[in-house]
Order: structure tokens, then sequence, then C-alpha cells
């Protein structure tokens, strides 16, 4: 690579500073859009802090599905942030000045070269037009490289006077272009290898080099880093009421409440009458633990075979888990709790307007 090449990086929070048209920014800090109609990003402007500064490539990341794409790419000595970033500006005023500059325009291409580009300030536009209904998109970033360079510098001085942004010149870029991909690549091995930086789609196959400790559970990637950072912590603590907890609050999104034998069996000695029942909701044998979690209010409430299978991994050998799905309920003598998945309420007064006794009714 070119000893002097400097890159500039537009991916996550660069993303969300610039200026949208239409478009959305996802949690994890991806530019997205769904539909028909036309899509406007205005990248933040750099600043090369260089007047007559060269520039050499953009490489635009993201997938386009039943959708066209431009990038537009001016450079200028002129600072335009004041005029660009204005809050009446639209998204035509904004390409109208910057056709004014000196500009490149592409069309569903995400690799462009740069070498017309002269200018202190580099200015990046992107629009996108879906076609249909199901048109989606999503921008995950861009990069930028500068200051124009090329390999024909190595090559004997014949081949350099044939200037810039010519045949040669743009064919040797193409060659350069692959070349500093590659090494580029090479560069980034440690940043895979770190599970707070490597890709998405890398994941699941970092996480394989750990252990199966996922068995199929179906983990998103936020929920994957967690697990790679604690894992030290979770491997230790396998059989441990904590561990068992987190990886259940991990899975459903709440924490479950974990009642030992111990813990009630001991105390319930001391009174009459309810052993034979506390045994019937928390199990009769020492080796058994039960684990309630409050299912009452959620919408799509986890399986039990799904979460037992879960369990399984952080259960202590040679116990027994009674998992209990909490649902809302008023039956004395199961698991009822109040102000958890029972309550008590006001009783009404009847309304005996209008009613009349007979058949179905009788009072007394």
């Amino acid at each position: 690579m070119m000893e002097n090449r400097k890159q500039v990086n537009f991916y996550r929070l660069a993303l969300a500073e610039g200026k949208r048209f239409r478009m959305e920014l996802s949690d994890d800090y991806r530019l997205t859009g769904t539909g028909g109609g036309v899509f406007t990003w205005l990248a933040p402007v750099y600043d090369s802090m260089d007047q007559n500064e060269t520039w050499h490539r953009l490489v635009l990341s993201g997938t386009f599905r039943e959708c066209k794409y431009e990038i537009m790419a001016a450079a200028s000595n002129e600072d335009l942030r004041e005029f660009l970033y204005a809050e009446e500006r639209t998204a035509d005023q904004i390409e109208e000045m910057l056709r004014e500059q000196t500009f490149i325009r592409k069309v569903n291409t995400d690799d462009l070269l740069l070498h017309s580009l002269t200018g202190q300030y580099l200015y990046i536009l992107i629009r996108v037009s879906g076609a249909r209904v199901d048109s989606h998109f999503q921008i995950d970033g861009l990069h930028v490289e500068f200051p124009w360079g090329s390999f024909v510098e190595y090559l004997p001085e014949i081949y350099q006077t044939s200037g810039r942004d010519t045949f040669f010149e743009r064919y040797m870029t193409v060659l350069q272009s692959m070349y500093e991909d590659q090494e580029r690549e090479v560069d980034y091995v440690p940043d895979y290898l770190d599970y707070e930086s490597t890709p998405e789609e890398h994941l699941p196959e970092l996480a394989s080099w750990t252990g199966d400790w996922s068995r199929e559970q179906q983990y998103s990637s936020g929920q994957i880093r967690w697990l790679l950072k604690h894992l030290q912590e979770i491997q230790c603590g396998r059989g441990t009421g904590h561990v068992l907890e987190e990886m259940i609050a991990l899975s459903v999104g709440r924490k479950a409440q974990i009642l030992e034998y111990f813990k009630w069996h001991d105390w319930m000695k001391k009174g009459t009458g309810l052993m034979e029942t506390y045994e019937k909701l928390y199990g009769r044998e020492e080796d058994t633990f039960t684990v309630i979690l409050d299912t009452s209010d959620m919408k799509h409430p986890p399986a039990k075979e799904k979460l037992l299978q879960l369990m399984e991994d952080y259960i202590p050998l040679g116990m027994n888990c009674n998992l209990v799905l909490m649902d809302w309920s008023s039956h004395m003598d199961t698991h009822c709790y109040l102000d958890k998945n029972s309550r008590l309420s006001i009783p009404e007064q009847a309304d005996t307007s209008g009613f009349v006794l007979g058949g179905n009714y009788v009072l007394g």
C-alpha cells in the first residue's frame, strides 16, 4: 500500500451524523429504507486540511434489493457546510450545489475512482430509488482513500509520462485496488478475531471456536457478543444459580426466580399442614430445585421444551429442575403469587335494574 495513503471511514456514528431524507437509522447504526420513492443521504463533510488535495478512491458497503443507487462525490476548496446543512435545504438543492463543483456521479457502482477530484473538502451524496413496494436497501458504511497515488509511480519512467486519469493509469488502478483490498483484509485479521469488532456474519463462526455452548439457540448478534465477553465467567460458573439466572435472562429478556429445596424445606418444618402442598409445588427430593419465570404479561412466552434444553448446559450434575412458567392464575394451592400473576380486587356492587329473575338466576 502507498506509504502516505490515508483512509476515512464513514460507519456507525458517522452515518447518524449525516443529513437524511426518508432514510431510517437502525439500532445497529445502518441506513435502511423500504418501498418505492427516493431516499437520500448527505455524508458528513470531510476536511482534508490541505488545499487542492487529490482524492483516490471511494468504496461503499451495503445491500440493495430491487433498488437503483447513485453515488455523487464532489470536491472543492470552499467550505459549503453552512449551505448544505441548513435545515430548510432540500435534497435537490444539495445536489444542484454539488453539481457546481468538480464532481463524479456513478450509478449502481460501489467502487469509484476519485482521481479527477481536487479540493480540500469532500462531499458525498447517496440517492437510492426504490421501484417496488418490496424494494429494500441497507447501507453499512463507506470509506474514502486519499491522496491520489498509483502503482505507475513504481514503473520505469517511460510509463509515468501518460499522466493522471489516462487509460493506462486506470488499468493499473484496477490491479492496484485488488492488491490493496487483499492487503487490507490481512490488516483486518485481528479485528475478525475480536468479538467487539468482528462483522456480524462472522460472529457464529467465532463463537463456535469457544465450544458448542449455543446448542442451536437462536441468539442475536448482540447476545453473542455479550456471551463472548462474559464467556470465562459463564464457563467457570456452570452449575451455579447466578449463571443459570443470567442465561435465562439473556434468552427470554427477564430474570427468573430460583428456589432451592433447602431454602423452603427447613423453614416449612416449623409450620404444620402445608408441607404436602409445598412438596407438590417445589418437589419432594433434595436434588430438585424450582425455576419460576413470570410469563403472565408476555405476548410470546418461550416454549418450555426449548427453555429446558438451554438450561441443561447449566444445571448441576445430578440435579433435577422443575420449570414453572407462570400465567395469570387465581387458583389457590398452585403457583399463584399475589402481585405477580394474581391480585385482589375490590368487588363491584351488582346492578339489579333490568334483571328478570327466573330460569338460571336464583337468589340465596
